[in-house]
């Protein structure tokens, strides 16, 4: 072995037992002197942790479902509603013509009044005229309508066979008397005329009877 490498080697060990000492005498100083010893601290770390939040459970998106269908209702067939036949209208007849008057053309209407069961077979009557009685005027009676007189013509009011004639009441009043007190069957027609004999108004037909019946007929003429 060379000198150099055994100096080394005697340096190192040298220097290894002095630190083996300094270690030694550090204990025995702390055995005899124990409040000499230093308290060395240690300040353990702990790790910080931090918890989670708690895991919130996934929110469940129910799925969307269609609407459910429409129950279907069956047409309910209704029975057609049974129309009764309305009656056809008749049209609206027109207004009958008006009646002809029979007495159109005259200047005396007759007003036939009728005829009562008397003793009497006659025909009377009143010409009326504007409202007032007339005197003056001829009426006859006949067996045929416009003929020729059955009996003597009558003037209304001053005739001077007829024996009430000066009775104020009667003016314009006429009485053909055909059979006074008894009753006769006949046909006979009393109409008016001018003092020309022409007739001034329509005849006038009266059914008398032989018995109790229709004896004295009353008929006016009117203007």
């Amino acid at each position: 072995m060379r000198r150099p490498d055994l100096a080394r080697l005697i340096l190192f060990g040298g220097a290894f037992w002095l630190v083996v000492l300094g270690c030694r005498t550090s204990d025995v100083v702390a055995r005899v002197n124990p409040t000499a010893t230093s308290t060395v601290t240690r300040t353990v770390q702990r790790p910080t942790f931090t918890p989670a939040p708690p895991t919130q459970p996934p929110t469940v998106i129910p799925p969307t479902l269609p609407p459910p269908p429409s129950p279907t209702r069956t047409p309910t067939t209704r029975p057609a509603p049974t129309r009764i036949p309305t009656p056809a209208r008749a049209p609206t007849p027109a207004p009958p013509p008006p009646t002809p008057d029979p007495y159109a053309g005259w200047y005396y209407r007759p007003v036939n009044k009728g005829c009562v069961a008397a003793p009497n077979t006659r025909i009377e009557g009143t010409v009326i005229e504007n409202g007032v009685p007339k005197n003056g005027v001829r009426v006859r009676v006949s067996h045929a309508e416009h003929a020729e007189p059955s009996i003597n013509d009558f003037i209304t009011g001053t005739d001077p066979t007829d024996y009430k004639h000066i009775n104020p009441a009667l003016q314009g009043k006429y009485r053909l008397g055909i059979a006074e007190g008894q009753r006769i069957d006949g046909n006979w027609w009393v109409f008016v005329l001018d003092a020309g004999g022409n007739p001034l108004s329509p005849g006038v037909h009266v059914k008398t009877h032989d018995d109790p019946g229709c004896n004295t007929a009353t008929v006016d003429f009117v203007h």
